[in-house]
């Protein structure tokens, strides 16, 4: 570069009316030695770039190449700073990419434990203000038949670009890409195709932010020099559908050496090496205004810090990017140990919810909406973890429900679905669910939404099969306004005071032992007889028949029955009709216990009845009107109740199956003051009752 001028400054206007501004980097990185290779932070505040033979290389000056970087700071970039070993050797040395949280550096070469380095790239990520030997990729059936090569990774990490020769090339450096399998493997080289390849080589490849937007450097399509830059897009996801593309024209190219373009994620300038305007033919950086033409998709630069809500210190910590409305992670960061700071690039079109996770936390959710963005946008989002601990809250602000309502909105089962997942996972922790409402309704309405609300919350986690008893429902209205550090980025059209909060109550919770006094596998509190053993079908109450009649309330506990005839064996309707006819037809002699010859056709049929059913025990009660002494008459029925008695068992009748009782008039049934009602009292009675009956 030219000592004299220490800052070349070119402005031109493109066919865009846009005004095209050109400016070499000036002395802070650029000297009399070649710079080349610039790539930029997605934040555009650290810029890397390749000096060759410079006097404080690793080797010095016969040292072929080594990696600078440069601050941005105040508007200007700092002097340009040697990074050191392990990155630089001996080798030719230089950065192909770096992440978007800046932790993590593509670097060409493999570089082996011994020191030596191979055909290949490597990763190297930083620890604190340190950069960790390069750890090589292993890129299957990788090999290059030019002394040339570059490389770059994607924001997104799975897609590796690089600019190698091989036999399925169109000839020289050809550019391909390789897909990510895990952490240092990658899949076979793809070649682009005839969209962007030519037999001339084509290098320096740039993929934006938007993961489409492809910039390179080609020898091989009609230009302005010997090498110019052009842009592309990908049309699908092969990687081998390309617009056609496109020179950037004669702001940038020139009738010398252009290439190495590089972009910050905004889009808004470019950094590139050119010979143009330097001394001796060496190469310098410059810096400039994209034109809106070449552009790539807007993206959101997301950056922040992931922070222990209780201590405020910040966490290492994986953040997972969910595509709405499917919830399908599609981007993940890691926050640094140091710092808890991460970024993170995220293309437009899609609705994202984010949020950190960490062993022994729980993560809250954030929410940004980039379906309708059409600028490049950056925001701050702080992500709290929330230690799980007794007496920890956590604010979720993504259970929504439908307006003044205790009705979930249709979006509201993602949120409710992975707190059940985590209180599954944690089968120990007691929780209360609390729910707040923003103020606008009277006081005593906010209040009971809020807890109608928490309700339907602990309602929908107990139908996904968690216990109720691990919950207390509280309803806050709103008397406890949501206060807090991170900035809270959730739907439109939402309140940030309407929430759902989860408060651990304990963390050892376990499932209650219910009480079964009686050990009939059925607990008290659904037990009707819990000091008695009993079976389901009775509700735990004692039924030794098994007629389903419980035996508090069966006269016949130990004979199956039926429950007209209050848990006793049924009485036929014959039987009844021969007991009636019995009642009715049982003539003595006046005042004797001596029964009349016709009556014993009617005992012999009573006799049947006993004979055909052995369970049958007999009651005989005898009773008289009140017409004479009431001892007469006392005596009177019991004589003609055991006369009845005796003549069963001279039929066959065995006598502890017969019972035999006189009640005199004390049990009338009519009226002693007319002769019909004296008549229907003076009666013989037959009651049938089992062996078993309670009685």
């Amino acid at each position: 570069m030219n000592k004299i001028s220490a800052l070349l400054l070119l402005i031109s206007i493109n066919a865009f009316g846009q005004e095209i501004i050109k400016q070499n980097l000036g002395p802070n990185i650029n000297t009399t030695y070649n710079e080349s290779k610039p790539i930029i932070s997605p934040d555009g505040k650290i810029l890397f770039f390749a000096r060759q033979n410079y006097p404080d290389n690793f080797k010095g000056d016969k040292d072929p190449q080594d990696i600078y970087y440069s601050l941005y700071t105040d508007g200007s970039w700092s002097r340009g700073v040697n990074i050191g070993f392990p990155l630089n050797d001996k080798y030719p040395n230089g950065v192909n990419s770096v992440s978007t949280d800046g932790n993590h550096l593509l670097v060409i070469n493999a570089y082996n434990q011994d020191g030596s380095v191979t055909a290949g790239a490597s990763i190297s990520n930083k620890s604190g203000s340190s950069w960790g030997y390069p750890t090589k990729l292993v890129i299957e059936n990788f090999y290059n038949n030019s002394d040339f090569v570059d490389y770059y990774q994607s924001n997104n990490g799975h897609h590796l670009l690089m600019a190698i020769e091989r036999e399925d090339g169109m000839g020289d450096q050809d550019l391909y890409v390789s897909m990510q399998i895990d952490e240092t493997h990658w899949s076979e080289p793809i070649n682009l195709g005839p969209d962007i390849n030519t037999p001339e080589a084509e290098f320096s490849p740039f993929l934006a932010a938007d993961n489409k937007t492809l910039f390179f450097a080609s020898m091989g399509f009609k230009g302005y020099g010997s090498s110019d830059i052009y842009y592309s897009k990908r049309l699908d996801d092969t990687w081998k559908k390309w617009s056609r593309p496109i020179n950037l024209g004669s702001e940038v190219n020139s009738d010398e050496f252009e290439g190495y373009y590089s972009i910050p994620a905004s889009g808004n300038f470019a950094y590139f090496v050119s010979t143009k305007g330097s001394v001796n033919g060496s190469k310098d950086i410059y810096k400039v205004t994209l034109p809106y033409q070449f552009r790539p998709d807007p993206v959101l630069l997301i950056s922040g810090t992931v922070y222990d809500a209780k201590t405020k210190g910040p966490i290492k910590a994986e953040i997972s990017f969910l595509d709405l409305p499917e919830r399908k992670e599609i981007e993940r960061a890691v926050s640094s140990p140091e710092r808890g700071d991460y970024k993170m690039v995220l293309p437009r079109g899609h609705i994202y919810e984010y949020l950190a996770k960490k062993e022994g936390f729980i993560g809250v959710v954030q929410y940004k909406d980039m379906s309708e963005v059409k600028e490049y946008v950056e925001i701050e989002s702080d992500l709290a973890l929330v230690p799980i601990e007794e007496g920890q809250k956590v604010n979720i602000h993504n259970i929504f429900f439908e307006e003044d309502t205790d009705k979930f909105a249709q979006d509201a089962y993602l949120e409710l679905d992975r707190f059940v997942g985590i209180l599954k996972k944690h089968p120990q922790l007691y929780v209360e669910i609390g729910g707040h409402t923003s103020q606008k309704r009277i006081a005593t309405d906010n209040l009971i939404l809020s807890e109608e609300r928490a309700q339907a919350v602990v309602t929908y986690f107990i139908t996904q099969g968690l216990h109720p008893a691990r919950f207390v429902v509280k309803g806050y209205g709103n008397t406890i306004p949501y206060v807090a550090r991170e900035k809270i980025h959730f739907k439109p059209n939402t309140n940030i005071n309407d929430r759902i909060e989860l408060k651990i109550l304990g963390t050892n919770w376990t499932v209650p032992v219910d009480k079964d006094s009686d050990d009939d596998g059925i607990i008290d509190e659904e037990d009707e007889c819990p000091n008695f053993a009993g079976p389901k079908e009775t509700n735990g109450c004692p039924d030794a028949d098994g007629d389903l009649i419980i035996d508090k309330f069966d006269d016949c506990p130990r004979l199956a029955g039926v429950k007209e005839n209050n848990g006793c064996p049924e009485i036929t309707a014959e039987t009844k009709e021969v007991l009636q006819a019995a009642l009715r037809g049982i003539e003595f002699e006046l005042a004797s216990d001596v029964i009349r010859p016709k009556s014993y056709l009617i005992l012999d049929k009573v006799v049947d009845v006993m004979q055909q059913n052995p369970d049958y025990k007999l009651r005989i009660s005898g009773h008289t009107d009140d017409q004479g002494n009431d001892e007469t008459n006392l005596i009177l029925s019991h004589k003609r109740a055991q006369s009845t008695k005796t003549y069963l068992m001279e039929h066959g009748v065995e006598e502890d199956r017969l019972d035999a009782i006189g009640y005199g008039e004390t049990k009338p049934v009519a009226d002693n003051a007319t002769e019909e009602g004296r008549a229907q009292n003076r009666r013989v009675e037959f009651e049938i009752v089992f062996a078993d009956q309670n009685k």
